[in-house]
């Protein structure tokens, strides 16, 4: 008896540490579907909006929004409603470049009632900061997703920031279905449906 128990405890060690190598994989696509914004009361996730949600937010302003497009597809977004809005970025592998891949929410229409400029910057862990995109109105409308590069310098430490900056008179008119971190080029990405239910249990990001 004294021997079996002896036994186990020198296989349970072994066990944890198994179950923490695998949730803790580094992947080289990362998929961020959510935000959390810090306040005064603590961290709050950004509620996330369906495609029909979007429809009827859009009516008011006489859009007409396009459907979630891949590769991740699972017809939810979230908006910006900060004027910065810092995402933190980790568990991919550090040796490789980085591109980020945002799929803004689109309309039909070519021209948008809104003024407002995105500028994204990437911020590594020794908070050295660099602007590495702009978005402007046409990311609204044109067909093909959004994509800057992360410096290699920035991203080996292995933690970055991504900030988006707006500038515009108010908040709100951005809309996201969902960040792509990858050193995959986006044709080698399989379309990657999601669990909306499981989305919406991350605070910050998923890793894939």
């Amino acid at each position: 008896m004294l021997r079996k128990s002896i036994l186990l405890l020198l296989i349970l060690p072994l066990i944890f540490t198994s179950i923490y190598s695998q949730n803790n994989i580094e992947s080289n696509i990362i998929i961020i579907n959510s935000i959390t914004t810090l306040t005064n009361t603590g961290k709050i996730t950004t509620e996330g909006v369906t495609f029909d949600d979007a429809k009827k937010w859009a009516y008011n302003s006489s859009l007409t929004p396009l459907p979630d497009s891949p590769p991740v597809i699972d017809n939810r977004a979230f908006f910006l409603t900060n004027y910065q809005t810092v995402i933190p970025v980790n568990g991919y592998k550090k040796e490789k470049m980085y591109t980020i891949l945002i799929d803004f929410l689109k309309y039909r229409e070519s021209k948008v009632p809104f003024n407002s400029v995105l500028k994204i910057y990437i911020r590594d862990v020794y908070r050295k900061k660099r602007q590495i995109g702009t978005a402007d109105l046409s990311c609204m409308s044109e067909k093909k997703i959004f994509e800057v590069s992360v410096p290699f310098d920035l991203s080996y430490p292995g933690r970055f920031d991504i900030i988006i900056q707006e500038y515009s008179g108010k908040t709100g008119c951005w809309g996201i279905w969902d960040i792509i971190v990858t050193s995959e080029k986006i044709d080698n990405i399989k379309i990657i449906p999601l669990d909306s239910n499981k989305k919406m249990e991350q605070a910050e990001e998923k890793i894939f």
